[in-house]
């Protein structure tokens, strides 16, 4: 994986997407399901025997937003750049023969492609347009292909239609879709047949986040603050090999499964201030802890896991329309009790996946034997 710059922070950091099929899993990935399955065994022990630097009930949640903005924006511009180093030169150039790319991504809730392709002046496709209303475009956007069907043999047809209508257009069209729809998309020849071999994110390491963080600290204060409930050591801090000295970003990583938008929401939602100031904890420390892992309550748990895989799939949408998805009648409280335990939020009857919680939903549905997504 080629990663930019001259220096320690630009080094650390990849710039360009990797073909589907070779992302790098976290180290901790490939316990996630099997940690589920050891946390129903334990159910009831302490999930954690070490002794921790501070004593967590010392501490209370804070929010920073000015530095999250910060990050987000930094993170933004990077994946904004690999799109560009990809995409950007192939959009306009007339010469290249390839017609149509793919671009594979987790389904969380974003407008990365969307925002890509309005920086260029590219026309975006819609569900609810159709690309002759694009005749004359050298290049076409369809950020969210799993917009345009619904798992049932009666709802695929707009999405053959549109299929049909890619493989007429003369100008170029680049498809966004999230990683659990390609998946299912892949039974049909139509996908691999039209858009070859897809492009994906890479996996964000603990050095990636450690990059991050480190230029954004440096615009927002002091970089040496964050520290580890776990060591009570800076997270940034380094030895005399350049390696962080705590592991706390490394495992963050993994338990974000590399994907940097949950990194993110998982640090923020856990920072924390010390109730009690005194010289051993400065009032400026601000500690940093892992997300506790979530699981769904036994009772109803069928009908929460087809409920997932359904919104995994399909992305975010009204209750009604996923309903209308999932193979049995849909109890009632479904939604609200994911919405309850975090899995998911729920405004205005529309449904969408929990960033932080995506992790724990997928090593769910894994445990259980639904077919998972494929990086």
């Amino acid at each position: 994986m080629t990663k930019s710059g001259d220096n320690r922070d630009t080094d650390a950091v990849p710039c360009e997407l990797i073909r589907l099929g070779s992302y790098k899993w976290p180290r901790s990935e490939t316990r996630q399901t099997l940690g589920h399955l050891y946390q129903k065994i334990r159910a009831g022990l302490s999930a954690d025997v070490s002794q921790d630097a501070i004593d967590t009930q010392d501490l209370t949640l804070i929010s920073d937003a000015p530095l999250k903005k910060e990050v987000v924006s930094i993170l933004d511009k990077i994946l904004s750049d690999m799109l560009e180093r990809r995409y950007g030169e192939w959009a306009t150039e007339t010469s290249d023969r390839k017609q149509r790319r793919a671009f594979v991504h987790p389904p969380l809730a974003n407008d990365l492609l969307s925002d890509w392709a309005e920086q260029h002046g590219l026309p975006v496709l819609h569900a609810e347009n159709t690309l002759d209303d694009f005749p004359d475009a050298p290049c076409v956007v369809v950020p969210h292909l799993e917009a345009f069907f619904s798992r049932d043999t009666d709802q695929l047809a707009p999405l053959f239609d549109l299929f049909a209508a890619i493989s007429r257009f003369e100008g170029k069209v680049l498809v966004g879709c999230n990683s659990w729809a390609w998946r299912y998309l892949k039974q049909f020849d139509d996908a691999p047949l039209l858009f070859g071999e897809a492009d994906t994110l890479p996996a964000f390491d603990g050095d990636t986040l450690a990059a991050i963080l480190e230029r954004a600290a440096s615009e927002n204060g002091d970089r040496n603050r964050f520290t580890s409930v776990s060591s009570g050591e800076s997270i940034l801090a380094r030895d005399d090999d350049n390696e962080l000295k705590d592991s706390y970003l490394e495992k963050l990583a993994g338990r974000s499964l590399g994907h940097p938008w949950i990194a993110v929401e998982m640090f923020f939602r856990s920072i924390a201030e010390t109730k009690k100031k005194d010289e051993e904890s400065p009032a400026d420390r601000i500690w940093v802890d892992l997300p506790a892992t979530c699981s769904l309550p036994s009772a109803g748990a069928d009908a929460l896991r087809f409920a997932l895989h359904a919104l995994m799939i399909h992305g975010p949408r009204p209750i009604e329309e996923l309903n209308q998805l999932i193979p049995d009648r849909v109890p009632n409280g479904t939604w609200t009790e994911l919405d309850r335990i975090g899995f998911v939020t729920v405004r205005d009857g529309h449904v969408q996946c929990a960033i932080h919680s995506y992790p724990d939903i997928r090593s769910e549905l894994g445990t259980a034997g639904f077919n998972l997504d494929r990086l």
